[in-house]
């Protein structure tokens, strides 16, 4: 291994780590915070009543084991693997194309501001880049080795059992993979791989096969019901722009332009390189896109953030075109530019987001836990931020979420995988007279005020400004009931 690879493994954490916690944790991370806080076959249960595979919570429940469940350590498993991401297309690369590109390619995804973006979240998406490149890393080392080499052909069906544990979008990853070794086996006769290509398959699917029936309730879920709104022109754009620069999107002119870029950069790599690797690299890019858009036909699944786990490998197919520039001229400035301009939307992002005296729910729940006594009564008038007060309160008072239906009723993208009956309640004119209550709700998520009895008094209200600015600002209003 090259010992230029540690320093930009140093720049990966350290941009990483970057005002990592000056962010509250939001609501998805709280579902990431709240599964630990369940025995084992309870969070099993209620990880099966939602949409996602279980093996990064399996992967957290181990970590805040030994390193709590405070903000810091949810996320510093994130950056972790982000790091990790990094390392593992270090390793593929210089499989692939040699030991300089691979650095290149390291670096360009250590600084990628969509890369980096998600390693803030106490979520799965940073384990998918490292397992989708360590996968690849595998493939690439079973397909490169004289005859059947098998440590490696198993070390590749581990890593694709372990992608579908992780995040249905990476079975996108696992379908280019695949696609690339029949192309392989095809163009180098390399017909032994057949039997090992087949067998790596088979026995990720038997690994697979326990949790086959709740991927199938999942499915039959997101099917009668989901919240992801329908694509439009602009989707593919933007998600092209946001995979190498992340932040909230860009104007559309800018967008046009970008994706005429692209464009050009496919038709370049396809025209200039000769490795063969290039068919994996844009089929990892082209793959998840084509099929999040067929999928859609039917139920609405394109989301920008699922596709973190192609943009390393786009990140990749941009130096690609970089690297076969034949003038170093022209070479070196271009790939210093692209260097730079991710590095400045890195920076840039955080200065557009703002986050300078937006605390969130970090600073909303301060407040209730200081404030509220014993007796008081906590609602919450939105899902979107009932279950982040939940991981930060500490009053010892259980919150309950304003409805106007049983959970029964209730979509499952609202909660219902940790929501029960006496988390909801129906009634608000229940409350004695002198009760204080005390009102969390949000402009954020399409959000307002939720309407309260007439006997209630208002004594106090404060807002606190979250980011980004879809969060919009989160209210703590102190009532007594007369």
């Amino acid at each position: 291994m090259s010992l230029f690879i540690y320093p930009i493994l140093i720049i990966a954490g350290l941009l990483r780590f970057y005002n990592n916690t000056a962010l509250a944790l939001w609501h998805d991370e709280a579902f990431s915070a709240l599964y630990m806080r369940y025995s084992w076959d309870e969070m099993m249960y209620r990880i099966g009543l939602d949409v996602h595979p279980p093996l990064y919570y399996w992967i957290l429940r181990l970590w805040t084991g030994f390193a709590g469940e405070h903000l810091m350590s949810l996320r510093l498993l994130s950056i972790i693997f982000g790091v990790l991401t990094v390392w593992a297309a270090y390793a593929f690369v210089k499989v692939a194309w040699g030991r300089r590109l691979a650095l290149l390619a390291a670096l360009a995804i250590a600084l990628n501001p969509f890369q980096i973006q998600y390693a803030l979240e106490a979520r799965m998406y940073t384990l998918g880049t490292f397992l989708a490149l360590w996968s690849s890393y595998f493939m690439a080392k079973a397909l490169q080795s004289e005859g059947v080499r098998k440590k490696y052909w198993i070390g590749y069906s581990l890593t694709v059992a372990a992608m579908l544990y992780t995040h249905y979008y990476l079975v996108f990853t696992i379908a280019a993979q695949g696609l690339f070794i029949l192309m392989h086996i095809i163009k180098y006769r390399s017909y032994k791989n057949i039997l090992a290509a087949a067998a790596v398959y088979a026995g990720a699917a038997i690994l697979y096969v326990p949790w086959l029936p709740t991927f199938m309730q999942q499915v039959a879920r997101v099917q009668e019901s989901y919240w992801i709104p329908p694509m439009n022109a602009w989707s593919i754009p933007g998600t092209l722009w946001k995979m190498i620069f992340g932040g909230t999107g860009v104007r559309n002119s800018v967008l046009v332009i970008a994706t005429l870029v692209t464009l050009l950069i496919f038709f370049y790599v396809i025209k200039k390189s000769s490795n063969f690797y290039k068919w994996f690299v844009v089929a990892s890019v082209l793959m998840p896109v084509a099929a999040a858009v067929l999928l859609s036909l039917k139920t609405d699944i394109y989301l920008d953030r699922y596709f973190v786990f192609a943009s390393s490998f786009f990140s990749l197919l941009v130096m690609l075109a970089l690297w076969h520039i034949g003038k170093r001229a022209i070479q070196i400035p271009l790939v210093v530019i692209f260097l730079g301009a991710m590095t400045y939307a890195f920076f840039g992002n955080w200065q557009v987001m703002d986050i300078k005296g937006k605390p969130g729910m970090a600073a909303a729940s301060e407040v209730v836990n200081i404030e509220a006594g014993s007796n008081d009564k906590i609602i919450v008038g939105s899902s979107f931020i009932y279950f982040t007060f939940k991981y930060y309160n500490e009053t010892g008072i259980d919150p309950q979420l304003i409805s106007d239906r049983r959970l029964r009723d209730i979509p499952h993208f609202s909660g219902t995988a940790i929501l029960t009956d006496d988390d909801l309640i129906l009634d608000l004119d229940k409350f004695k007279k002198g009760q204080t209550v005390w009102l969390l709700w949000t402009t954020g998520f399409g959000g307002s005020k939720p309407g309260l009895p007439k006997n209630w008094r208002e004594q106090s209200e404060r807002s606190y400004a979250d980011a980004p600015g879809f969060k919009g600002h989160i209210y703590v209003t102190r009532y007594t009931v007369n």
